[in-house]
């Protein structure tokens, strides 16, 4: 991927939020193939190889929480921008929109 299409990726909160969906199911959907590893890990006698995967699985559990943080705070800099753009509106356009 060259700069310019990763700049792309993440040129509006929107582009962002995609990306941070896309993040959190590769979260997920690693967190239930390392369960099935350490499952037959344990099953083969491998106990540290079991070790090591309890620690990726609790770095993804931690790092799908931070991406639910910031999927949240996304969210919300996405209404104060709605918000920021509607206060930008004409005075009259907003006192008509208010008289319905």
């Amino acid at each position: 991927m060259s700069a310019d299409e990763t700049v792309r990726c993440f040129d509006s909160i929107e582009s962002a939020q995609d990306f941070m969906k896309v993040l959190a199911d590769t979260v997920l959907d690693s967190i239930k193939d390392l369960n099935r590893d350490q499952q037959a890990a344990l099953q083969d006698g491998l106990n540290r190889q079991a070790q090591a995967i309890d620690l990726a699985i609790f770095k993804l559990k931690t790092l799908g929480c931070h991406v639910h943080k910031s999927r949240i705070i996304l969210n919300d800099l996405r209404t104060v921008r709605r918000l920021i753009l509607s206060e930008r509106q004409p005075r009259e356009r907003t006192m008509t929109a208010g008289s319905f």
